[in-house]
């Protein structure tokens, strides 16, 4: 287990938000989202940003990571007017404040899986939580794929909780420990040291969903970051305006939770077993990395997902 504080000097710097949607703003949401993310790739020492939806039975949800290069530029995007303006701009889509999580450290490996744990503990407790929490550590430690934890105690006025990011080789291995008995013992044990513990997940990529090349090397090789994420934006807000227009209204008289879920599960099953291969055959010449390929092939794949973007953006305008 390490600590990180202050006056460390972090080789990246990458920091966690994690927002509630309000029912029926998914793809209001995913359209500031995107607009927020454009703007921060603008930012000096921007060097990743990933969107991870709300996953059921570990978070409630959307968490956007971004990655910079160093602290200062983290700081410098976070602090910015243009971002100002874009989080008054949004307030509407979003029920209850924002968490956000400042973690420094090295640079994830693409496939690594991650979670961050805030906690808020109890008064005079803390001797306690430590204690306890080296024990979970020991505990993580034990799982496949274990890659490390940091722990980040509360620093006055900027950040009153206990923030432990925990980081797997892969999401299944993430999920091994998320879902093990073990780790929900020891919860259950330790729940009277704090008032209130939330979880947000993360990753290096969307696993599962992309097919693997190989480099020059021979090894799989996954497409980069950002070809992943507009892929997945090309399928998703079509997937979640269609599942608006056909299947709420068959939904009309359930709860609000319910009908959500039905709606997540839909379009995850959409994405998972159909619409994410499809763009797999379809954008294969332009999403497995290869150093020999000309630089028009990677202009044509791109401004191909751009008119995909503005193509759904008129079809769909004209249905509503």
């Amino acid at each position: 287990m390490s600590e990180a504080g202050a006056g460390s000097n972090p080789v990246s710097a990458t920091v966690v938000i994690a927002q509630h949607v309000r029912p029926g703003k998914e793809q209001d949401y995913l359209g500031w989202q995107a607009e927020v993310n454009e703007k921060c790739r603008t930012f000096p020492g921007f060097e990743a940003a990933e969107v991870v939806p709300p996953v059921l039975g570990i978070q409630d949800d959307f968490v956007v990571v971004y990655r910079f290069d160093t602290a200062e530029h983290l700081s410098s995007w976070l602090r910015s007017e243009i971002r100002r303006s874009l989080l008054a701009r949004g307030e509407t889509l979003f029920t209850g404040e924002a968490r956000q999580h400042v973690i420094a450290g090295g640079r994830p490996a693409e496939n690594m899986a991650g979670m961050v744990v805030s906690t808020r503990v109890k008064p005079g407790r803390e001797k306690a939580y430590r204690e306890w929490q080296g024990m979970i550590d020991a505990e993580a430690a034990r799982f496949s794929g274990f890659l490390g934890n940091e722990v980040f105690a509360p620093v006055p006025g900027v950040q009153e909780d206990w923030v432990v990011a925990v980081r797997f080789d892969s999401a299944e291995h993430l999920k091994d420990w998320l879902q093990s008995e073990s780790r929900l013992r020891l919860i259950e044990q330790a729940a009277d040291l704090w008032q209130e513990a939330r979880v947000e997940s993360f990753s290096g990529g969307f696993p599962g969903w992309f097919g693997h090349g190989a480099d020059g090397s021979g090894r799989a090789a996954d497409p980069p970051n950002w070809k992943q994420a507009m892929s997945v934006l090309l399928v998703l807000y079509p997937t979640v305006m269609l599942l608006n227009l056909f299947l709420s209204p068959l939904l009309t008289g359930l709860p609000a939770a319910l009908s959500m879920f039905i709606g997540n599960v839909a379009s995850v099953v959409l994405l998972t077993w159909l619409l994410m291969s499809m763009v797999n055959r379809v954008f294969g010449f332009w999403l497995t990395p290869s150093p020999s390929r000309p630089f028009w092939v990677e202009v044509m794949g791109v401004v191909a997902m751009l008119l995909g973007y503005a193509l759904s953006v008129i079809i769909f305008e004209r249905l509503g």
